[in-house]
C-alpha cells in the first residue's frame, strides 16, 4: 500500500490543488483526506491498493472533502482561517491591551447562553471546555459529528449576532488605553 500511495501522491496532489485553487490548501486537503482514510479505513485502503482501485477511491474522497462545507478539511481550515490570517502580518504587531469592560461582556455572554435553547446552550458550554472533542461529544451524546459542527456554528453565530448589538462591546479607543 505504501508503494501505491507514493506512486499516486503526485497525481492526487495536482488534483487537490486544482480542486481548491491553491497549493497550500490543496496539500492540506490531500493530507486531511489521506489521514481520514488511513485512520478510519486502513483495511479497505489496503484492499483497494491491492486491487489497483485506490486512486479512484481517493479521488472521490478528495472531491467530497474539498466540496463539502462540513468536511474535516473545511472545518479545520475555516477555524484556522478565523484564528490566523497567513496572508497578513497582523499577528506580528503588539497585542491589543485587554479592555477593562471584558468582564461585562462575559456577563452578557453568560446571559445570552442562558437564554438560548437548552440544546444550543449545552453544546456551546461543552465546546468552551479546553479539552472539547467532537468525536467524544458525539460518542457521549449520540449526536453525529457533522450535526455537532452545525449546532456549534449555529450557537456561535447567535451569540455573535446578539453580542454585536450590545453597547458595552464597543470598548475604549486606543487613545483611551494609552491614557490609562
Amino acid at each position: 500500500m505504501e508503494a501505491e500511495i507514493k506512486r499516486l501522491y503526485p497525481t492526487w496532489r495536482r488534483y487537490a490543488r486544482g480542486l481548491v485553487g491553491s497549493q497550500a490548501k490543496g496539500d492540506d486537503c490531500l493530507n486531511e483526506t489521506l489521514l481520514k482514510i488511513l485512520e478510519n479505513q486502513p483495511e479497505k485502503a489496503a484492499e483497494l491498493a491491492t486491487a489497483g482501485t485506490l486512486e479512484f477511491y481517493v479521488n472521490r474522497a478528495l472531491f467530497l472533502m474539498a466540496t463539502d462545507k462540513s468536511s474535516r478539511y473545511h472545518v479545520k481550515y475555516s477555524k484556522f482561517g478565523l484564528k490566523w490570517d497567513c496572508e497578513s502580518s497582523r499577528h506580528l504587531g503588539e497585542p491589543v491591551p485587554v479592555w477593562m469592560g471584558s468582564r461585562v461582556d462575559n456577563e452578557y455572554l453568560d446571559a445570552y447562553i442562558s437564554l438560548m435553547p437548552e440544546l444550543d446552550a449545552t453544546i456551546l458550554r461543552l465546546y468552551m471546555f479546553e479539552d472539547f472533542s467532537y468525536k467524544e461529544a458525539s460518542r457521549v451524546t449520540g449526536i453525529p459529528v457533522k450535526e455537532l459542527y452545525r449546532l456549534v456554528e449555529k450557537a456561535i453565530n447567535k451569540i455573535k449576532k446578539n453580542v454585536h448589538r450590545t453597547p458595552s462591546n464597543s470598548g475604549p479607543t486606543s487613545n483611551d488605553v494609552q491614557g490609562l
